[in-house]
Formats: C-alpha cells, structure tokens, sequence
C-alpha cells in the first residue's frame, strides 16, 4: 500500500528553506530533490512547482515515454482524497431544493419557546 499524503504536507515540501522538492503529478506525490540537478529544463522549472500540482505542466511539455517511465523511480506516495470533485459539488447543489419561506403559522410552530 502507498503512502498517503494530505495537500498541506505536501505544500510544505516546497523546496524552500531546505525542504525537499515534492510535486503531485496525477495523484501521486513525488520527492524530485535529488533529480534538481539532473531536469534537462533546470532546476527552477521543478522548484516552480514544488509543493503544487503539477499534472497540467508535466502533460503539457511533452515528456518523452522515457521521462514517463524514469518518474516513477521518484514516487513516494499518493495525495488523499479529502474533498468531492468539483463536478459533483456542482450537481449536488442543483437538485437541492431551494429553501421555502415559512408562513406566520410555520414560524411559530418551530419556536422553542
């Protein structure tokens, strides 16, 4: 089973003030600290994202299958799940019904006086 890691502990590995460099990548947490020297894009771009998801840019520069591959090596763990997809919050919200105005009659009814 692999570790799991919250979003807050990973911010904290930033690579800031000698923290290790900690990137998620489609769910998964990866330390790259000892990979800095070695990024052929250079260490900032790795440091740009440290702490963060970085899925989105690591699609977005068209890695090679090798690239891919030699991730792996630099896995460590998967971030936790603690919220619902935004898509899901979305549609819940939607079939809630809106709240009712109550009458005078309903208003006292629910008085704990």
């Amino acid at each position: 089973m692999s570790q799991i890691y919250q979003l807050a502990e990973v911010a904290l590995r930033n690579g800031k003030q000698g923290q290790p460099s900690w990137l998620i990548i489609k769910g998964s947490v990866y330390d790259v600290s000892g990979f800095l020297a070695e990024h052929p894009g250079g260490a900032d771009l790795l440091l740009e994202y440290a702490g963060k998801d970085a899925s989105k840019a690591f699609q977005g520069a068209g890695h090679s299958a090798a690239a891919v591959r030699d991730l792996k090596q630099y896995k460590i763990g998967e971030v936790a799940i603690t919220t619902q997809p935004e898509s899901v919050s979305k549609q819940t919200l939607a079939t809630e019904s809106p709240k009712q105005t109550l009458d005078k009659s309903q208003k006292s009814f629910l008085c704990c006086c």
